[in-house]
């Protein structure tokens, strides 16, 4: 038996996350090689202490002290992590080279969304605001964010003492990583492509290998696999047809996750709340015409603060965070979002027309760089290009169609993922 011990922020249950898309597309294919057991450990505020339909046995990072304990219960033959900037996937990188388990990890489409630089300074200052933020942890209880952030650098050093590093090591450690938040990713020579490489990278597309390479990874250890996240919109493309005159025009919003304060933008999180109040006031003038749903991040936002807003309006809209983004899409007439994004890219691959209200006035996005999706300054014009939906599709085909295949492929990535993942395990066995 093959066992493999999954580091994630979040659990299996949350299913619009790309790691839990990406297990349950490629374990079905890995088991018929191989027995293979998945054990799931998740870091986020709460545990769901529910039952939870899955073949992978739960475990939780207030369970453990340290990463080495986790390894010894578990007795992995593979670790999957994030491979990057996350402190509790670092830790579990760094006791895996110890105890010599190979490891593997998904690197997203580095550049796929924005040409935008990195501003460090507002980078910063988001994360400094978000610290004040209360998240729900176990029963009724609550904490900052900060205080959640310094658990995780506890957990990181107690996993480095445990693998017999010196405090000072320590230190110096935590110095360097804490720099690499808020200045471009510098090493020195001898950690510039292996600082936080794993045994295995799967990368999405060849466009991104460079610019991983420069956040400490190895181009050695890549596969390019595509992404497994938009296999099923590969399969369900989709252009819309007649439709009968007197049915309302389904409109999906999708916000997107600006937590990590990337880039050039004039994001907030009261600014984003003011977003949804000029939105529903527009739906409110246009709602015998169109049928609203809302979809927020399934991990970074908080549902109730989008129900404060809602229950201020005698409003039939409806807010979606942990629903099937697929079935949503699918669903949709048009989508609109305020900044390229992965729930963009399904809707693109799914031939679904966009708008991007670019309400942060986010400078380089992708998507209206390459004049891909509709683009709208001022929620005054969102009723046009609802209404100009269907002609821009079919204006647009071909540069849609390039830029999904440039960045996206042609599908089958959980294929290549698990072929990727194969041949690790054969080099273990």
């Amino acid at each position: 038996m093959i066992k493999i011990l999954v580091i994630n922020e979040v659990g299996p249950e949350i299913k619009n996350h790309r790691t839990s898309i990406l297990f349950e597309k490629m374990i079905p294919i890995l088991l018929k090689k191989n027995e293979i057991k998945v054990f799931w450990l998740s870091y986020d505020y709460k545990k769901n202490e529910s039952q939870i339909d899955t073949p992978y046995e739960l475990l939780h990072i207030h369970e453990f002290k340290n990463a080495k304990e986790v390894v010894e219960k578990i007795e992995p033959d593979l670790i999957y992590v994030l491979p990057g900037l996350s402190l509790i996937d670092y830790a579990f990188l760094l006791t895996a080279r110890i105890l010599k388990i190979p490891t593997f990890g998904y690197i997203d489409g580095i550049g796929v969304f924005t040409h935008r630089k990195i501003n460090y300074k507002k980078q910063l200052k988001v994360m400094l605001n978000e610290s004040y933020i209360k998240k729900e942890t176990y029963g009724n209880n609550s904490e900052f964010k900060a205080v959640n952030y310094f658990k995780k650098h506890l957990f990181l050093i107690r996993s480095m003492r445990k693998n017999g590093s010196t405090f000072k090591y320590i230190i110096s450690e935590i110095i360097k990583i804490f720099k690499l938040y808020f200045q471009p990713m510098t090493f020195q020579e001898n950690e510039r492509y292996t600082k936080f490489t794993c045994d295995l990278l799967l990368i999405e597309n060849e466009l991104s290998i460079d610019s991983a390479c420069k956040h400490g990874l190895s181009k050695n250890k890549m596969k390019v696999v595509g992404d497994p996240t938009y296999d099923l919109a590969f399969s369900e493309k989709h252009i819309e047809e007649d439709r009968d005159k007197n049915r309302k025009i389904n409109v999906l919003f999708v916000t997107s996750n600006f937590t990590g304060g990337q880039g050039e933008l004039e994001w907030s999180i009261q600014k984003q709340l003011r977003m949804i109040k000029e939105l529903v006031e527009e739906y409110q003038n246009n709602f015998k015409k169109i049928k609203l749903k809302i979809k927020i991040h399934p991990v970074s936002e908080v549902y109730s603060d989008y129900e404060k807003v809602l229950k201020k309006y005698n409003t039939d809209i409806q807010i979606s965070q942990y629903d099937d983004i697929f079935g949503l899409i699918r669903d949709a007439d048009v989508i609109i979002c305020p900044s390229a994004s992965t729930a963009g890219l399904i809707a693109l691959i799914m031939k679904k027309p966009i708008i991007v209200w670019n309400y942060f006035n986010i400078q380089g996005d992708a998507f209206l760089k390459e004049k891909i999706t509709m683009n709208c300054k001022n929620i005054s014009e969102i009723k046009d290009c609802i209404d100009n939906r269907i002609n821009f599709i079919q204006e647009n085909e071909l540069i849609i169609n390039n830029y999904i295949k440039k960045f996206c492929g042609e599908g089958n990535a959980s294929q290549k993922c698990a072929d990727a993942v194969n041949e690790l395990i054969l080099k273990i066995k």
